[in-house]
C-alpha cells in the first residue's frame, strides 16, 4: 500500500467554510480524528492566508509559543513580528493593550486565518487569557482555529452567548460511512466489501484507526485481530523498521519537533538525512514543514513511542543532556536549562548560570524555583553567582523575602570568612552579595547607599556581574522621588543621598541609573515651586542619561518637564512632549517603558481634565497584583484616584481610598499619601459638605508643609479650590497656604487658556463606531453607508487615534463611557 493519501472531504470543507463567520472556532476531537488534517486541506482548498503555530509536549513556558507566534506574525507582517517580538509575552494590561494594538494595525489580507494546533497541551492560563483578549478585540479579517482534543481549559460560555464561537467536534468530523469507504478504496483498491463493512463497525469513523488497519491487512492481519491501537502501530510501523530506525525513532521521540541537524546531534545517527527521507516518504505519521524545516512525529506514533520508550536511565539522561547542549550552543539559555533541570542536572545547570557572560536581564528558567529549593546550601555557596541571580529572581516575584535576607546573610558571613579562597574573588562575591541586598532594604535609602558603598569598595572599579546597564532603575515609576520618599519631613534628606549617593550606584553598574542626580534635583525642585530649577535639571538629567541609554530616566525627566509646562500654560508643548516619549519609547516595545509611559499619560490627563485620554485600564483600575514592581509601586493608585475623581463617582472615589492607603503603605510613598489625602477631601466635599473636606484637606497640607510640598493640591486645584479658599482665610498668614493657592489659581488660569480641545468624533466617525458597537463587519458597514471598506477602515483608525486604544473593544467601551453612542 502507498503511502497515505488524503481524500478530499467536500462535507468537512462546507463545515469549516463558517470560521470566516466568527472570531473563534474550536475544532475539538480525541486523537486520530483527522483534525489537523481537515483543516490543513480546507485552507489549501481556499488559498487565503494562514498562520500556524503548534503547541508542544516540551513547552515549559510562553517563551517558546511567542516566539513561535511572532515568527508567524512576520509572514504577514515584518513589522509587526519585530515589534511583538521585542515586546515579549503580554503581561500585564498596558503590555496586552500594547499587542492588541499592533495587531489591530496590520493590513490583513482577507480572510486571514490563526491556527493554534494540539491546543490542549498548554495548561497556561495566561495563554488562554491572551487567546481571550484576541477573541474579544474581533480584529476584522483575522480569525481564529484552535485544534484540540480537550476543551475543558478554555471558558467558551462568553462567547457562544455572544455568537462570536463555533465548536467543531469529534461528530462532525468523523469518517461517515460512504467517505470511510471511499478513502479505503483509495489506499487499497482490491479491499473486499466484508472488510469494508468490518473496518466501518471497528473504527465508528476514526480515520487514524482506519489508515493502521489498512496497513495490518498489508501484512495479512485480518480486522479486529488487535484491540488497540498500539497494537496496530507496534505490528504495521514499528516492528516494519530494523533496529536501527527503530533505536532511531524511540530516540526522537522525547521532542515534538525537529530540524535534522538537532535529530543528528541529539541522535549521533551518521544516516539521520537518509532515514528522515525515508520515513518521511513511508510513513504518514511523520510530517515535514517545508516553511520551518522541521519535522514532526504525529501524536499517535509519538504517545506509541513514548510509551514504548524504555531506554536505561542513564541513556535517557543523555539525550536529555544533548537537548540542552544543542540549545546552550543556541544562546537559548532558558530552554536549555529547561531540559537540563529535567534530567536533575543541577551542576550543569548551576555552572551555567554561574558564567558572568552568561547574566541578562530574564528570568532564569522554568522550575528553578524548586530546584534550588531541593539543593543543599553549602553546595549552592559553591556557585554564587548563580545561587544570587536565583535569590534576585526570588525577591522580585516579591515572595519568600524573609527568607531571601536570612539566605544573602549567611552567604555573605561564608565568604567573608572563607580564607581558602583568593581574596579578589572573595571580595567580588561579597560585593555581589551585597547588591543583590540592596533590593532587600529596597527604598530606603540610607541602609541601601551604606550596603552600596561596602559593595562599591570592595569591587574597587570593576562592574558588577549582577547589575547590568539594562536592568530597570525606576520600575515602572514615572518618578523617581515617589519611590524613595517614605517618611515626612525628609524630602530634602531624600535628594541629597540621591545627588550624592545614587550616581556612585552607576559607576559599578556600567552606568545604570545614569542623571538620577539631575532628575532627583528635578524633580525635588517642581514639588516645591522652584520652577526654574525644575525645568533647567530635567534638561541636564535627559542629556546625561542619553550617554547610557538610561530610558526610565528620560522618561521621568520627560514627565517631570511635561507637568511643569501645564503650570506655565504651554499645554501645546506638554502634549507635544507627551506624544514624543511615547512615539520614541513606544519602539523599544518595552513592556515596563510602556507601563510607565501609560502612568504619565493618565497622570497628565488626569491633571487636564480629560479622562477620555487617560488609558482605559487605568480608568477602570485594571491593575496586575503580581507585576506591583513593575507598575510604577503603586503610582499607578494615584492615576487611578484622578479618574475615578474626574469621573465625579464620589462614593467610589471615597471607598477606595482605604485600599490605596494600603497599597502606599507597602513601601510608605508619602507623595501617594499625600494624593490619597486629596481623593479623601474631594470625596467627603461632596458626599458630607465643606467641613468635612476641608477637615481631611488640612491633614493633608499640614502633612505636605513638612516637606514644603505644593504640587500634589496644585495638579487638582479645580476640585479643592473652595476648600483652599476657606482654609486660608481661616489662616491668612500661613505662607505656605498662600503659596498653595496662588499657584493653584495660575494652575487653573493656564487650563482655562489651553488650547487643548476635548475630543471630538466627527458625525461619521460616531456613525460608524455606532455600527461596530452593533457586531456589524468592516464591509458590511460599507455596504450599509455606501462606502468603500478602506474608507471605513481609515475611519477606525482615526478613532482609535484619537480615544487612545487599541482596537473595537476598547473603542466601543470609552465612547458609551463618553456618552458618543
Amino acid at each position: 500500500m502507498e503511502k497515505i493519501k488524503i481524500l478530499k472531504r467536500k462535507r468537512i470543507n462546507h463545515i469549516l467554510k463558517s470560521v470566516y463567520n466568527y472570531p473563534l472556532t474550536i475544532v475539538e476531537a480525541p486523537m486520530g480524528f483527522g483534525k489537523t488534517t481537515a483543516v490543513k486541506e480546507f485552507l489549501k482548498c481556499k488559498k487565503n492566508p494562514y498562520i500556524w503555530i503548534t503547541f508542544l509536549n516540551d513547552t515549559k513556558s510562553t517563551g517558546c509559543i511567542w516566539y513561535q507566534f511572532c515568527e508567524q506574525i512576520s509572514k504577514l507582517d515584518e513589522k509587526a513580528g519585530k515589534a511583538l517580538r521585542s515586546l515579549g509575552f503580554p503581561a500585564d494590561v498596558p503590555q496586552t493593550k500594547k499587542v492588541l494594538s499592533i495587531l489591530n494595525e496590520i493590513d490583513y489580507k482577507e480572510k486571514t486565518i490563526f491556527v493554534i494546533d494540539d491546543y490542549q497541551l498548554s495548561k497556561e492560563v495566561k495563554i488562554n487569557n491572551f487567546i481571550t483578549k484576541i477573541v474579544q478585540e474581533d480584529i476584522e479579517d483575522f480569525h481564529i482555529i484552535i485544534i484540540t482534543r480537550d476543551t475543558t481549559e478554555i471558558d467558551l460560555s462568553e462567547f457562544l452567548f455572544k455568537g462570536m464561537c463555533q465548536i467543531i467536534s469529534q461528530q462532525h468530523l468523523k469518517f461517515t460511512e460512504e467517505e470511510l469507504k471511499a478513502y479505503c478504496l483509495m489506499m487499497k483498491s482490491d479491499i473486499s466489501n466484508q472488510d469494508l463493512t468490518k473496518i466501518n463497525e471497528y473504527t465508528d469513523g476514526w480515520i487514524s484507526l482506519a489508515y493502521m488497519i489498512l496497513l495490518a491487512l498489508e501484512k495479512g492481519i485480518p480486522v479486529g485481530m488487535n484491540s488497540t491501537i498500539d497494537d496496530l502501530v507496534e505490528n504495521t510501523l514499528f516492528n516494519s523498521y530494523g533496529q536501527d530506525v527503530q533505536n532511531f525513532l524511540l530516540q526522537l521521540s522525547i521532542m515534538n519537533s525537529f530540524t535534522s541537524k538537532q535529530a543528528f546531534y541529539i541522535t549521533k545517527e551518521e544516516k539521520t538525512d537518509e532515514i528522515l527521507k525515508k520515513l518521511r516518504k513511508e510513513n504518514a505519521f511523520i510530517f515535514y514543514d517545508e516553511a520551518s524545516q522541521e519535522y514532526k512525529i504525529h501524536n499517535v506514533l509519538l504517545d506509541f513511542l513514548r510509551i514504548k520508550l524504555n531506554f536505561r536511565p542513564k541513556k535517557l539522561k543523555e539525550l536529555y543532556r544533548r537537548l540542552g547542549e544543542w540549545y546552550l550552543e543556541k544562546k537559548e539559555f532558558q530552554t536549555a536549562l529547561g531540559y537540563l533541570n529535567i534530567i536533575g542536572d543541577e551542576k550543569r545547570i548551576l555552572l551555567e548560570l554561574n558564567k558572568p557572560e552568561n547574566v541578562c536581564n530574564e528570568p532564569l528558567f522554568e522550575g528553578h524555583f524548586k530546584m534550588f529549593s531541593r539543593i543543599p546550601e553549602e553546595q549552592l555557596y559553591k556557585y554564587p553567582i548563580a545561587y544570587l541571580r536565583h535569590i534576585l529572581c526570588s525577591i522580585m516575584s516579591g515572595t519568600y523575602m524573609k527568607d531571601c535576607m536570612q539566605r544573602i546573610e549567611r552567604l555573605q558571613r561564608f565568604y567573608e570568612n572563607n580564607n581558602n579562597v583568593d581574596k579578589e574573588y572573595r571580595d567580588r562575591i561579597v560585593a555581589e552579595t551585597l547588591i543583590v541586598k540592596k533590593f532587600l532594604v529596597f527604598n530606603d535609602l540610607e541602609k541601601m547607599c551604606v550596603i552600596s558603598d561596602k559593595a562599591r569598595s570592595l569591587l574597587q572599579g570593576k562592574q558588577s556581574y549582577i547589575m547590568l546597564r539594562e536592568n530597570e532603575f525606576t520600575f515602572g515609576s514615572p518618578h523617581l522621588i515617589y519611590i524613595y520618599f517614605r517618611d515626612e519631613g525628609t524630602l530634602k534628606k531624600v535628594l541629597h543621598i540621591i545627588q550624592k549617593n545614587m550616581p556612585l550606584h552607576s559607576k559599578m553598574s556600567d552606568g545604570n541609573g545614569t542623571g538620577c542626580e539631575y532628575l532627583g534635583l528635578a524633580e525635588y525642585s517642581l514639588e516645591t515651586g522652584d520652577f526654574e530649577a525644575a525645568e533647567i535639571n530635567s534638561f541636564k538629567a535627559i542629556y546625561k542619561a542619553k550617554t547610557k541609554t538610561q530610558a526610565s530616566i528620560i522618561i521621568c525627566a520627560y514627565f517631570n518637564l511635561i507637568r511643569l509646562y501645564i503650570f506655565q500654560g504651554k499645554i501645546y508643548e506638554s502634549i507635544q512632549k507627551l506624544n514624543e516619549i511615547q512615539e520614541e519609547f513606544g519602539k523599544l516595545n518595552h513592556p515596563i517603558y510602556n507601563t510607565t509611559i501609560d502612568l504619565c499619560r493618565g497622570y497628565i490627563y488626569g491633571c487636564m481634565g480629560e479622562i477620555e485620554e487617560i488609558p482605559y485600564w487605568l480608568q477602570i483600575g485594571d491593575m496586575t497584583a503580581a507585576d506591583f514592581f513593575y507598575q510604577g509601586m503603586a503610582f499607578s493608585y494615584i492615576v487611578y484616584g484622578k479618574a475615578v475623581m474626574l469621573s465625579k463617582n464620589y462614593i467610589k472615589l471615597e471607598v477606595l481610598t482605604e485600599t490605596f492607603e494600603e497599597y502606599f503603605s507597602i513601601f510608605s510613598n508619602q507623595l501617594g499619601f499625600i494624593h490619597n489625602y486629596i481623593f479623601k477631601a474631594v470625596s467627603k466635599y461632596h458626599l458630607y459638605g465643606m467641613d468635612e473636606g476641608i477637615s481631611v484637606l488640612k491633614e493633608g497640607l499640614s502633612k505636605a508643609q513638612s516637606d514644603d510640598i505644593v504640587m500634589p493640591f496644585v495638579e487638582s486645584a479645580s476640585y479643592i479650590m473652595n476648600m483652599l479658599e476657606t482654609i486660608y482665610s481661616m489662616d491668612s498668614k500661613n505662607q505656605y497656604i498662600k503659596r498653595v493657592l496662588d499657584y493653584s489659581k495660575k494652575y487653573n488660569e493656564s487650563l482655562k487658556r489651553s488650547e487643548q480641545n476635548n475630543i471630538k468624533l466627527s458625525q461619521r466617525e460616531i456613525q460608524i463606531l455606532s455600527l461596530v458597537a452593533k457586531g456589524l463587519k468592516r464591509n458590511e458597514i460599507a455596504d450599509h453607508l455606501m462606502v468603500s471598506q478602506a474608507t471605513v477602515k481609515t475611519h477606525l483608525h482615526n478613532i482609535y487615534k484619537k480615544l487612545q486604544v487599541s482596537g473595537k473593544l476598547q473603542a466601543v467601551n470609552l465612547a458609551k463611557m463618553q456618552g458618543f453612542i
